[in-house]
């Protein structure tokens, strides 16, 4: 019990750079365009998670979809946006569902908005479909994929995400879907490769080279995939001495339906500085208004035993527990 109260443990938030250039050594204050600080980790219901953000342009405005998670509550999907990197609105809670949520990768496919987050705890992955221009709510379309629990093992499907190649429907051609994922055995992370032709109705059959990474420093994503200057990047987060320590980038050397290859491109992406002094897991880049906009997230490590202070007022019935 001792030893579980004073071990430290990571809480995490969002943090956003902007800069006029391509490059990987952009993540300081004199870059950072927004932040939202981790505050009230003594409250009754401290604030864990603002973490996993992804960005998405559409039109004159940039959003930011990030997971949010209270202490004991099951983490939903919030948006905030900006249309100039100075001015950002309240956040909005865009995705709530019965099971936790995180990792919320959105993109456009056919002029329509999707989202991709992570739904480990219902052993599966699952679209969701934009209802409105604002991007303030969205609604299930279909499972893409789902992993029964065998031999006890559970098959988390960690932070999934697509990669489209190919022509849109106007132009006649094929499109080929690519889902990345991942699942934790032993406590090693295997990524996974999927193949569909269709996003809507097709199933995703498992690449011939599935796992393409078995690993706790590259084997689990940060991210979705990024184009760095033609350089196709797959971008992972360090787990093998602690969760969120840090991102490393893998270049996809080849990727079609039956061949599969990557290599380390950088290691250890984060700087330790003031704002990533105990690290982060997550790294999206877009443009937006002639910059190239980052977000990360970052980590800073509490001791754990304010987890006491919240059992105790859960106990004096101060604090309502939630699943």
């Amino acid at each position: 019990m001792l030893s579980k109260l004073f071990r430290k443990e990571g809480a995490f938030a969002v943090a956003v750079f902007a800069n006029d250039k391509l490059t990987l050594e952009q993540f300081d204050e004199q870059h950072l365009v927004y932040k939202r600080d981790i505050k009230g980790l003594w409250k009754p219901k401290p604030l864990l998670y603002q973490a996993d953000s992804f960005l998405f342009v559409k039109d004159d405005t940039l959003y930011l979809f990030y997971e949010l998670q209270h202490w004991d509550d099951s983490g939903v999907i919030a948006m905030v946006k900006t249309k100039d990197l100075t001015t950002w609105t309240e956040p909005v809670v865009v995705l709530k569902q019965p099971f936790h949520l995180s990792f919320p990768y959105v993109f456009e496919d056919d002029g329509v908005v999707y989202m991709v987050p992570e739904s480990q705890e219902s052993d599966a992955i699952h679209l969701f479909r934009a209802d409105n221009d604002e991007l303030t709510s969205f609604s299930k379309v279909r499972t893409l994929l789902r992993q029964e629990r065998k031999d006890g093992i559970h098959y988390n499907l960690n932070d999934s995400h697509l990669f489209i190649r190919g022509k849109g429907k106007e132009e006649c051609g094929k499109k080929t879907y690519y889902l990345f994922t991942s699942y934790q055995k032993d406590w090693m992370y295997y990524q996974e490769l999927y193949v569909n032709d269709n996003l809507l109705t097709g199933e995703f059959i498992k690449h011939p080279c599935s796992p393409i990474c078995t690993s706790n420093e590259f084997g689990r994503n940060g991210g979705s995939l990024i184009d760095y200057d033609g350089r196709l990047l797959r971008v992972t987060q360090d787990c093998h001495a602690d969760y969120g320590d840090n991102v490393s980038l893998m270049e996809i050397t080849k990727l079609n339906e039956t061949e599969y290859g990557e290599r380390l491109f950088s290691q250890n992406v984060l700087p330790h500085n003031a704002i990533f002094r105990d690290g982060g897991h997550q790294l999206n880049i877009a443009r937006f208004n002639g910059k190239y906009i980052y977000a990360t997230d970052y980590k800073q490590n509490r001791w754990a035993w304010y987890r006491l202070w919240v059992s105790i007022l859960v106990k004096l019935k101060l604090h309502e527990r939630k699943g």
